[in-house]
């Protein structure tokens, strides 16, 4: 990995920014760490995640861990980088029923326009943390036009 080092964007910022989008209202995400690289979103599992065999939906986590690995991603660059997923592979260990989930994720290899990142979503239940879902995933990142 080629260190980067990280700009002055705050934390305030990132997660405002994110958090105004509906989608991540609608599913109640929450950001809890965009620093250095690293990112960290979590989501409290309910009823509305579910699907009908009481299992939570695999988009839950997935959408969870492609949440934190932008945060990674963003906590190098400044406002304005616009990232994308360009493709992301998951492993479901294990289902999900109840609890908490915490996706933490970390970048692989990051060059100027292509990043790999690696993410682990874990489900907490009465204070154990189990890793139920790993995911690999590569990011396009543009970085924000200069305007003179």
């Amino acid at each position: 990995m080629v260190p980067r080092e990280p700009t002055n964007i705050s934390h305030t910022e990132l997660v405002d920014a994110t958090n105004a989008s509906g989608f991540f209202q609608l599913l109640g995400i929450r950001i809890e760490m965009t620093d250095a690289g690293k990112g960290k979103a979590s989501i409290s599992v309910d009823e509305r995640l579910m699907h009908p065999q009481m299992i939570v939906h695999g988009g839950v986590p997935f959408t969870l861990a492609d949440t934190a690995m932008s945060m990674a991603i963003l906590s190098l660059h400044p406002l304005g980088t616009r990232i994308s997923t360009i493709e992301a592979k998951i492993n479901y260990l294990l289902p999900i029923r109840t609890g908490e989930l915490v996706a933490e994720a970390s970048i692989v290899q990051h060059g100027r326009s292509i990043a790999v990142l690696e993410a682990t979503v874990y489900n907490i239940v009465e204070g154990t943390s189990q890793a139920v879902a790993r995911i690999l995933g590569t990011f396009h990142i543009r970085q924000p036009r200069q305007t003179e």
